[in-house]
């Protein structure tokens, strides 16, 4: 989550807001003798509300400078702003577990009473977050602590398992191996808050020879067990009123629709085509999040009669609509009521309304190196990866495409693909479903993408074999999404074996038999809303141009590239960015690099790897310059993970993990 200065220029602004004052370093006493690390952005006058958020990205450093500008925003809006480290992270004590683990949310419970106990809270309390701190949201509401008043998670998820790491059963690839890396020179990195009584050295030290990555155990759990279900929110148990933020082409679409539907409180949802970034920074239809944040915050933490409750709970983006299309709308609930099911059905090369009388099919090998023009899986919020023209792999699929529509078609919903397959040759397949709107330019654009290991078609806890030839029906669930396909253009389904480097390639390169017609209707369910019974036009706050939102950014890049070799048959994807902003408290500075590279060889997918790289250049309080640098290399069957530290050019530190 890197902070993206205004504009490329030192920055040297004291700690200071226009009114109210910054307490750093508070330390959360927890059950069990550790504490947690906080810094409180407190408004002029108190006691006042509390609005808390909480990542294992360093408030001292990345995420405390990402989201400074947040904080003073709620701080200058009269409520008391809350950002802590993770057990584990940044200043905070102990040790972290893996990922996503129980703990954090246990932690949170215990941090959210803390704060409604302090002398400037005035006993309410909210919590926020994007990505780590949407996730965070949701599992701490989950364990109903009293403080807690209502949520606000932006571009989270509840289902670690499915909206993460294993979509389908399918392995993530790039996003979560990407973010692995990160984490583990996060895990290096010193505090940036360095005490005098030397508190921040002790737990610098007993983390650097005692945690382990955060990521080392994901392989190892390819079926859904009790590994996950303990990552798993039961968003079903959130009383409190949330207000759920999500973007299209994130990381997280269903992860954020799913939660919406299943909760019971007063709830509101906001869905736009954002990449995993800050709406108030996206490049397309960016709005003002954090203005309607604080709309329900006031509702709901001040008690403020403004309305927010009587307003249509969901406002979403309707992408596509043809050249300059694309429209924001309200609707009553989601899924959308007005949604009808509409089937086609897979008929030669085209979809059909009714389905083929006659038996068909076609055979398909598994291209792996196909993928590289969908949408990037980013965790780290920097806004790359939108995706280009599908109509390249469209061609190395099995393709269906209607005829030109005569009028245009709203898709808004889950839509979800039926398949009849049967596996002629390889035992380990996956299946990717794609629908793309098909201009009539020829160029084709990404609707939504649809992931099922093909072994999980009846659990994702009881993996089922395949004999050779047998035809077995398979469903597969498209990612949520609302797209228009305007009148002339058509929908295509395409359906490969091969979605990299979102997910990775099966060790070998599978043959299946696509079976359409007679006893085999392969078709795709469409939730389709006619022109007449979509909602309403909605306007959407859009963001003060004259905000700084990256006050304490220096300088910032990043790059993102999709390679073929057609001579070794190879497809890569490189990534990355470079970054330097100062850190909250004005008197350190952090450079941070990251590079990714995922490749895999056309004829040989088990030789598939992601290699990776994050560099971090401190300059600390003390005047010390600390470089710590993690790589990692990764397969489908392993990873292994270096890291290594240097204060003032001397090693400190140097550790290999492998599983």
């Amino acid at each position: 989550m890197p902070p993206k200065p205004t504009a490329e220029a030192d920055r040297t602004q004291e700690d200071e807001m226009t009114s109210g004052r910054v307490e750093r370093n508070l330390l959360v006493p927890l059950s069990d003798g550790e504490t947690l690390a906080a810094d409180a952005y407190l408004p002029a006058e108190d006691p006042s509300p509390a609005v808390v958020s909480y990542y294992p990205y360093h408030k001292d450093g990345l995420i405390g400078a990402f989201f400074d500008y947040a904080n003073r925003y709620f701080a200058e809006r009269g409520y008391a702003a809350v950002l802590a480290d993770f057990r584990g992270t940044g200043g905070s004590g102990g040790l972290a577990g893996e990922a996503m683990n129980a703990r954090e949310a246990d932690d949170g419970a215990e941090l959210v009473e803390w704060v409604a106990d302090q002398p400037w809270c005035d006993g309410s309390v909210g919590m926020w977050g994007l990505s780590y701190g949407g996730i965070t949201s949701f599992k701490t509401a989950a364990l109903r602590p009293p403080g807690l008043k209502a949520i606000a998670p932006v571009i989270g998820a509840a289902d670690t398992y499915l909206d993460w790491v294993y979509p389908g059963g399918c392995l993530n690839c790039l996003g979560l191996m990407w973010w692995g890396t990160a984490m583990a020179a996060m895990q290096m990195a010193p505090p940036m808050f360095q005490d005098p009584e030397g508190r921040w050295m002790e737990v610098w030290w007993n983390r650097l020879h005692n945690a382990r990555p955060y990521i080392l155990d994901w392989h190892s759990h390819p079926e859904r067990d009790g590994f996950w279900d303990t990552k798993t929110t039961p968003v079903e148990d959130i009383e409190v009123p949330a207000f759920l933020i999500g973007g299209w082409r994130d990381i997280f679409p269903e992860g954020m629709v799913s939660p919406f539907s299943r909760l019971s409180g007063p709830r509101k949802l906001l869905m736009g085509p954002w990449l995993h970034c800050p709406p108030d920074q996206s490049p397309v239809e960016p709005v003002d999040y954090l203005a309607e944040i604080t709309r329900w915050w006031d509702r709901w933490l001040r008690g403020e009669q403004n309305g927010v409750e009587d307003e249509p709970p969901v406002t979403l983006f309707v992408q596509g609509g043809g050249e300059g299309g694309g429209r924001w709308k309200h609707e009553p609930s989601w899924p959308v009521p007005a949604a009808e099911q509409t089937t086609l059905y897979l008929d030669g090369l085209g979809l059909s309304r009714a389905p083929p009388e006659a038996d068909g099919s076609r055979s398909y090998q598994a291209d792996p190196t196909l993928g590289a023009y969908s949408v990037l899986w980013d965790p780290m919020a920097t806004g790359l990866g939108s995706p280009q023209n599908q109509a390249p792999e469209d061609a190395l699929s099995l393709a269906y495409t209607t005829g030109p529509l005569d009028a245009p078609m709203e898709i808004t919903g889950s839509p979800e693909v039926v398949l009849y397959v049967s596996v002629e040759e390889g035992e380990d397949v996956n299946l990717v479903v794609k629908l793309c709107d098909a201009a009539p330019s020829g160029y084709s654009t990404l609707i939504s993408t649809g992931w099922l290991n093909l072994s999980h078609r009846e659990s994702h806890r009881r993996p089922a074999a395949s004999d050779v030839g047998e035809a077995v029906e398979v469903r597969i669930p498209v990612w949520a999404t609302s797209y228009e396909v305007a009148a002339g253009h058509r929908l295509r389904v395409s359906v490969s074996c091969a979605d990299f480097p979102r997910i990775w390639p099966t060790l070998t390169n599978p043959s299946i038999r696509l079976h359409t017609g007679g006893g085999h209707a392969s078709r795709v369910e469409l939730p389709v809303v006619p022109a007449e019974a979509s909602g309403p036009a909605a306007e959407v706050p859009r963001p003060d141009p004259d905000l700084d939102r990256a006050p304490l950014g220096i300088d910032y890049s990043s790059y993102h590239m999709a390679t073929r070799d057609l001579g070794r048959e190879s497809a890569a994807v490189l990534t990355g960015y470079s970054s330097t902003f100062q850190t909250p408290s004005r008197d350190g500075r952090v450079q941070c690099s990251q590079e990714a590279m995922a490749l895999v060889p056309g004829r040989r997918p088990d030789g598939a790897r992601l290699e990776g790289k994050v560099t971090f250049d401190l300059e600390t309080p003390l005047g010390s310059e600390v470089k710590v640098e993690a790589k990692s290399r990764v397969t489908a069957r392993e990873v292994t993970v270096w890291g290594a530290v240097e204060v003032d050019g001397v090693p400190v530190f140097e550790r290999r993990w492998h599983s």
